[in-house]
């Protein structure tokens, strides 16, 4: 797709990711043999930040955009409490949180309650969206796509049919990095090779499930930790989101 040839899309774009890269990208080690010391320059961040962004928007040229932010917590930790709780050691930038405010102030941002910066994209996302992201999760999500670290690759577009697959993939085979577990044993490759045999339906997932020993409910709490929210799943008056069921 030429990606230049209608300036009237909106970016929509996840700020968590681009954050982290700029902070981590400005540290400064000091290893002073049993200990090590970080710095960073804040002034810098931003700079990487909105360079980053200005990047984006010369090959994009867009109408538009908007940062997208998570919340501390997600409805996902409701659902499942251990959801990322292999990343509480995890590492986080050394950057002050006031740089971090001062960027969501500077640019156009959102963050919901209980939402991840990949739901708020997904629900805004329209015909004249881009999703902009390198976390596969997002390609659940139907519509324009452009990942940052892959700019070689232009604007995509993920089918219906593509991205309902894909989130029946993260079902059987759960996801490592946040912390939810699918069905033990099958991962990438047997998933695949599941839904190819018996279709991509919620009956092959369902009787996947089953045959290890595992009832509809764990399958459904599993998609649901997988859903990432499309447009039409989050109740504005109730500020809940609707979550997902077969």
């Amino acid at each position: 797709m030429n990606e230049n040839t209608d300036p009237t899309f909106q970016l929509l774009i996840d700020a968590d990711i681009i954050w982290h890269r700029a902070a981590f990208s400005c540290e400064d080690t000091y290893d002073f043999g049993d200990d090590a010391v970080r710095t960073v320059d804040d002034h810098a961040v931003i700079e990487v930040f909105d360079g980053m962004l200005l990047g984006m928007f010369a090959q994009l040229n867009p109408a538009s955009y908007l940062m997208c932010w998570s919340d501390s917590r997600t409805f996902r930790h409701d659902l499942f409490p251990d959801y990322k709780a292999n990343r509480t050691n995890v590492r986080r930038p050394v950057c002050v949180p006031e740089v971090k405010q001062h960027l969501i102030k500077k640019h156009p941002s959102v963050l919901v309650n209980n939402l991840e910066a990949d739901d708020i994209m997904g629900m805004l996302s329209s015909h004249n969206t881009i999703i902009c992201s390198d976390d596969k999760d997002l390609l659940t999500v139907p519509g324009l796509h452009f990942k940052p670290r892959k700019r070689e690759d232009g604007v995509f577009r993920v089918n219906e049919q593509e991205a309902d697959r894909l989130h029946l993939k993260q079902t059987l085979m759960g996801d490592a990095v946040d912390g939810f577990k699918g069905i033990p044993g099958v991962g990438d490759k047997k998933s695949d090779k599941i839904l190819d045999a018996d279709g991509a339906t919620w009956d092959t997932v369902r009787r996947a499930y089953a045959n290890a020993n595992l009832d509809e409910e764990e399958a459904i709490l599993n998609a649901r930790l997988a859903r990432i929210l499309r447009p039409g799943e989050y109740d504005y008056v109730r500020q809940t989101p609707k979550l997902w069921t077969p």
